[in-house]
């Protein structure tokens, strides 16, 4: 079964693809290939700015494409809106697997230390379903192709939107109350990869969903949080069942916003809120974390320089920063 997540605020939706599109291919190597199809919207309201905006969503995409291996075609409809309404969203298409499925395939995909230790005695992804029982798990399609769980194919994996009015910068260093494009779009895109979770909501009639990544959020030692564990105790990334946390959760119970982006701290380009000027880099962390939600890590000597990876989280304007909105 699947269902279709939309812009990260866990309701089924439809998911149109609008016609009139340009199709790129992103391609650091043999491997991982990322490919856009820009909607006539995007193209339209970003006016002027189109051309600086694809190029700097491919910028995003070859952050992807740079670190990591898999075999597989990740297929993404851009699409924008004229006005500010949204700043940053994606959609995409969900699939359902029993944990012991998921966890076998992630098993059979394990390339790394991480995976090794996420999937060893003293791992997170532990061979007991963390429910009991009584969750779905859900992985997306591209997150599905990596594990090898669908066959790759040149169906689209999902959609990622933005606002043509806000104050974006689209390359160079990022102007005073401005947003880093490329950050944003690199958000997203890792979104339609996985890195979303759902925590324990419902996804149509499937109530207690939950996805991969849900099973690596840990307050402690053997303390799982699969959900937003109340007002400020949310959960932190854990590969080591909790005994080391590499990075804490965004408060959800609070905000009502991504279960899985990172809380405010370090910049960073999965953190829930950014402020204006500023670029994140993509951190070590933040590749761990895409590492053991099945993709496969390239090898050090390929991934390209820090000052590469200079992005900022999506988000929205409220209280001097920026929070995404789904």
């Amino acid at each position: 079964m699947n269902q279709i997540i939309d812009g990260f605020s866990k309701r089924a939706a439809k998911l149109v693809i609008p016609v009139g599109f340009m199709v790129i291919s992103t391609a650091a190597h043999a491997g991982m290939v990322i490919t856009p199809t820009f909607t006539a919207a995007f193209n339209s309201d970003f006016g002027a700015n189109a051309a600086a905006a694809q190029a700097a969503w491919v910028a995003a995409a070859s952050i992807f494409t740079s670190n990591f291996s898999d075999n597989i075609h990740i297929n993404i409809t851009v699409d924008a809106v004229a006005d500010n309404s949204i700043f940053g969203r994606s959609a995409t298409s969900l699939n359902s697997y029993s944990y012991a499925s998921l966890r076998a395939a992630v098993v059979n995909d394990a390339t790394t230390a991480d995976d090794n230790t996420a999937i060893g005695a003293n791992g997170s992804l532990t061979v007991a379903d963390p429910t009991a029982g009584s969750g779905t798990w859900w992985v997306t399609r591209s997150q599905a192709k990596a594990l090898g769980l669908i066959a790759d194919d040149s169906s689209d994996d999902g959609t990622t939107t933005f606002g043509a009015g806000n104050a974006f910068t689209f390359s160079g260093p990022i102007a005073s109350g401005t947003y880093d494009f490329q950050g944003v779009a690199a958000h997203e895109i890792s979104e339609v990869m996985g890195r979303l979770g759902l925590g324990g909501e419902a996804i149509g009639s499937y109530a207690n969903s939950y996805t991969l990544i849900d099973a690596f959020s840990f307050s402690g030692a053997g303390t799982r949080v699969l959900g937003n564990g109340g007002v400020g105790g949310q959960g932190s990334f854990s590969i080591n069942n909790g005994t080391t946390l590499l990075k804490q959760y965004n408060d959800q119970a609070s905000n009502g916003q991504d279960y899985r982006d990172w809380a405010p701290g370090t910049n960073d380009a999965i953190n829930q809120y950014s402020a204006s000027g500023v670029t994140n880099p993509v951190s070590t962390v933040d590749l761990q974390q895409m590492d053991v939600l099945g993709y496969n890590r390239a090898l050090v000597a390929s991934i390209p320089e820090p000052s590469t990876f200079l992005l900022l989280a999506s988000a929205l304007a409220a209280g001097g920063l920026l929070r995404r909105r789904g």
